[in-house]
């Protein structure tokens, strides 16, 4: 298993040379579902919830039931988080098979991670620094500019990391396949459609449902 310091590190060349390090970590056979799981979960034990944290002390609302509000819901988020990574690699294995592929899923997991975490962690920080600006901002400017302005250029910067996430999955698996960028995209790209369609099926079943009862109960 890699050392902190060596997972840091590429996390941050995976977002500077994101070709040279996946081909680098696609070469190591001994990295595997444990180092993968280490990926998704280091940054939000170590970053998402000390942050977490931090924002809500700065609110002053900070008390214990806060406390037990925030570990309830990380306990969730690691939970999601796993479970959704664990099912877009399953699929990501299942049609990298019908491509021709043939890889160690762990192995697959791990790879995964390696494009996630970075930009996880960007996204993270990016947030928090959304907020202390927005605060600083409303100091200075009307608080409705100074939202507008926020969303926008968050909203700027949350298009522009998922299309480099995107990139960087596609990078990790044509490293880890040597299939090429076409295959490699459809290695990802095709779990993802599968997930966010199952994901609108399911809500959009739960708002008809409730859209339904309501109008057949009884006023």
């Amino acid at each position: 298993m890699l050392k902190f310091s060596s997972r840091t590190e590429s996390w941050n060349m995976m977002m500077l040379a994101p070709s040279a390090t996946a081909a680098k970590h696609a070469r190591r056979t001994e990295l595997g579902f444990m180092d993968g799981l280490e990926n998704f979960g280091t940054p939000i034990i170590m970053v998402y919830l000390p942050l977490l944290l931090i924002t809500f002390a700065l609110s002053g609302n900070f008390n214990l039931f806060v406390l037990a509000a925030i570990l309830a819901g990380l306990a969730f988020t690691i939970l999601w988080i796993f479970l959704v990574s664990f099912a877009f690699t399953a699929l990501s294995y299942g049609v990298g098979i019908l491509l021709g592929g043939n890889v160690r899923i762990g192995r697959l997991y791990y790879m995964i991670s390696l494009a996630s975490a970075p930009t996880f962690i960007f996204t993270l920080v990016m947030n928090v620094a959304s907020v202390v600006l927005k605060a600083i901002l409303a100091m200075i400017w009307p608080p409705s500019d100074a939202l507008n302005f926020l969303s926008l250029a968050g909203d700027l910067v949350a298009v522009a990391m998922t299309i480099y996430g995107m990139y960087l999955l596609t990078v990790s698996m044509d490293a880890l396949y040597k299939s090429g960028k076409l295959k490699a995209t459809a290695i990802w790209l095709v779990p993802l459609a599968i997930l966010l369609g199952l994901a609108v099926t399911v809500f959009g079943t739960i708002i008809v449902a409730a859209a339904i009862s309501s109008t057949l109960s009884p006023l």
